[in-house]
């Protein structure tokens, strides 16, 4: 059996023996023979598959299915074989995923006398004993798999750490034997050390300073750590199914986890887990910060660094629909098993969506925005009863009947704005910043509200020859560049047409220090340093607070065009042409949206929504729109979108037609926020 991912027409397909299925899955901590037939019926062929005997964060087993890791080179897969035989009747045709943990189990533990990877990851990361222990528990286990179904199955995936997503955040980086000898290792020398935890968390500007150089190499090892423990199982595992499976994992949460826990989890180092050619798949829940009905949807990471390789990105449903359980009714235990008490309040169930129509609008609006960027998506039963409602699966049904309806059409990106973000450069960054807040996190939102599609990838794709294609490019967060980066700048991106935003501080750090003079040789405009004592911007007279936390940075440049400026009337904000073909604009900070939208307009980037609460998902083939305005009373004004031709415009979700004029395409207000628009042509 052979498995590949296949890109056509602008969208990734599961390959499987010839035949071609759309990567949209069905995953569950409590799966049983009612939710996953429910799914089957629905159109679902990929399933997820959890075999787990670790205990979750939230006291209970991931998996009441059991435990097959039961002692030194000791395994018991009845459990396996159990709940597979479970999904093989229920359904019959379709295709499976089994996920794996390898975390130490308790008896483990117990026995060699070593961390809990589940929550201090990073101090075993480094244990040999503990890689091969669990690398021989992973072969085994797909072997058997291998032997007993392999014909059902597609993929597989690797888990581990905190929550199953190779987190390490509950460690805040500390020190550990283990991990000191695996750093002596990593740097050769035989007496080097850890810093600890008081000097890692060490307060104050942005950036470290050049006399906390250990700081910075410790916390490159930390994440490397990480990712080297990931890859390392990741290639025993293709090995294991001689590259004929695909491999996927929970990582790279570059936009979702911000300061400090961006730096204590172990995620920075995640473009080299992406670009593995042991890696296929990469998953990650829907954005945290976007769960409510006025909200636009998020990615955790920058998923076009996947699409653009070949690979898929999961986006996972677990919004709290309104059949999720207020309490968890089960046992609680503890690490070992022990009980500690029956029941609790499910976490996030106070917030949860009202009724059907919140949860469909949440359910269509993360299916736009992957399907505009060709992303894949499962829907998390988590435990069971999520999606238990007529409405729902009838949703599911008719999102899985678009997909192929749609599967002939270019879905190929239709952005002009490329975005590029990364893990590397924040090495340099303090824990007490609020850049990643601010910058990364911050940026989806303010994107999404200005009505312009966009694409985000790792930096290291600036490399590629397809970043031509668009109109202008972001810098977000490139405070560290390397000489082949700017390289690969030069060639792609200064270029006749093509447009540059610099944010916050290009450049700015390496090793032995920070340099302003650097900035204005990457900005082209001179920029100056000063203390900050309140970061607002001032743009067109009002004020948007977004404070750097240091250093201040402003632009004195007499040949450049001031655009905003800080509270004290520096300029924050300014444009400058380069040999009159090359508009460059930096801002010392995340712009506010009306500065942004200013930029797009300049450049002629096309907006199809001049409101910052109508979000649009867009592709050659169809326009999603999200209505997230406040109100959905039918009797108030309706949605104006632009459009870039007139014509009849069908909506595929909810159904009638509707005429564009002068370019304008007017959407009643609805209870279904969503709408798939496209047109005959």
């Amino acid at each position: 059996m052979k498995v590949s991912i296949v890109k056509t027409n602008g969208e990734h397909l599961i390959e499987i023996d010839g035949r071609l299925y759309p990567p949209l899955s069905f995953k569950s901590f409590r799966p049983n023979p009612r939710n996953i037939s429910e799914f089957y019926q629905a159109g679902v062929r990929l399933y997820s598959v959890l075999s787990s005997g670790i205990i979750s964060g939230l006291g209970v087993p991931y998996s009441r299915f059991g435990e097959s890791w039961v002692g030194d080179g000791e395994y018991d897969f009845t459990p396996v074989d159990r709940q597979l035989d479970m999904f093989v009747e229920n359904a019959p045709e379709a295709y499976f995923a089994p996920m794996f943990q390898l975390d130490t189990r308790g008896w483990y533990i117990k026995e060699h006398g070593v961390p809990n990877s589940f929550t201090h990851l990073s101090q075993i990361a480094g244990d040999e004993d503990y890689r091969r222990a669990a690398a021989d528990y992973l072969r085994a286990v797909v072997k058997h798999c291998e032997e007993k179904y392999g014909d059902r199955i597609y993929g597989y995936f690797l888990l581990g750490g905190t929550t199953t997503e190779w987190f390490s955040d509950l460690d805040y980086e500390e020190l550990h034997p283990i991990k000191e000898a695996a750093y002596r290792r990593y740097t050769g020398d035989a007496d080097a050390n850890l810093p600890t935890r008081d000097r890692l968390e060490r307060r104050g500007s942005n950036f470290l300073e050049p006399s906390e150089r250990d700081v910075y190499d410790a916390r490159r090892f930390h994440a490397e750590l990480i990712s080297d423990l990931i890859l390392y199982f990741a290639h025993e595992l293709k090995m294991t199914v001689n590259y004929q499976k695909l491999v996927g994992l929970y990582f790279g949460y570059l936009f979702e986890l911000g300061t400090p826990r961006l730096h204590n989890a172990g995620h920075l180092d995640y473009e080299r887990v992406f670009l593995s050619p042991d890696i296929d798949m990469i998953s990650s829940p829907s954005s945290y910060a976007y769960r409510s009905q006025t909200d636009p949807s998020g990615f955790m990471v920058t998923q076009k660094t996947l699409w653009a390789h070949d690979k898929l990105y999961f986006l996972e449903f677990d919004h709290r629909t309104h059949t999720t359980p207020d309490r968890l009714d089960e046992p609680i235990l503890n690490e070992f098993g022990n009980q500690i008490y029956d029941s609790r309040h499910f976490p996030g169930s106070e917030s949860k969506c009202k009724n059907d129509d919140e949860s469909i609008n949440l359910m269509y609006r993360d299916f736009l925005y992957c399907q505009s960027q060709g992303a894949a998506l499962w829907w998390f039963d988590m435990f069971d009863g999520w999606f238990r409602s007529e409405r729902m699966m009838a949703a599911v049904k008719h999102m899985l009947s678009l997909e192929e309806r749609l599967r002939g059409c270019d879905k190929s990106s239709v952005a002009e704005v490329a975005i590029f973000a990364e893990g590397e450069s924040m090495y340099h960054v303090r824990k007490s910043s609020r850049l990643a807040s601010t910058v990364l996190c911050g940026l989806r939102r303010l994107l999404a509200s200005t009505g312009v599609p966009y694409d985000v990838y790792s930096i290291s794709d600036v490399a590629l020859p397809a970043v031509r294609e668009y109109k202008l490019y972001i810098f977000v967060n490139q405070y560290d560049l390397s000489d082949d980066v700017k390289r690969y700048i030069d060639e792609n991106c200064r270029v006749a047409g093509k447009k540059i935003l610099w944010l916050y501080a290009p450049d700015y750090m390496k090793r032995g220090g920070c340099s302003v003079e650097r900035i204005c040789d990457i900005t082209k405009m001179r920029a100056v340093e000063s203390e900050c004592t309140h970061g607002d911007i001032i743009y067109n007279g009002r004020s948007f607070a977004l404070p750097t936390g240091g250093p201040y940075l402003s632009i004195d440049d007499s040949a450049a065009r001031p655009l905003a400026y800080w509270q004290d009337g520096k300029v924050a904000a300014a444009e400058k042409q380069r040999d009159n073909i090359k508009n460059i604009y930096y801002c010392g900070m995340l712009p506010p949206r009306e500065l942004l939208c200013q930029i797009f307009a300049e450049n002629e980037i096309y907006s199809y929504s001049d409101r910052p609460d109508v979000y649009v998902y867009v592709n050659r083939a169809f326009i999603g729109v999200y209505n997230a305005t406040e109100s959905d009373a039918e009797s108030e004004s309706n949605v104006i979108i632009k459009v870039g031709r007139d014509g009849v415009y069908h909506d595929l979700i909810g159904g009638g037609e509707f005429v564009s004029v002068d370019g304008h395409l007017s959407l009643p207000r609805r209870k279904l926020r969503a709408y798939m628009l496209v047109t005959d042509d």
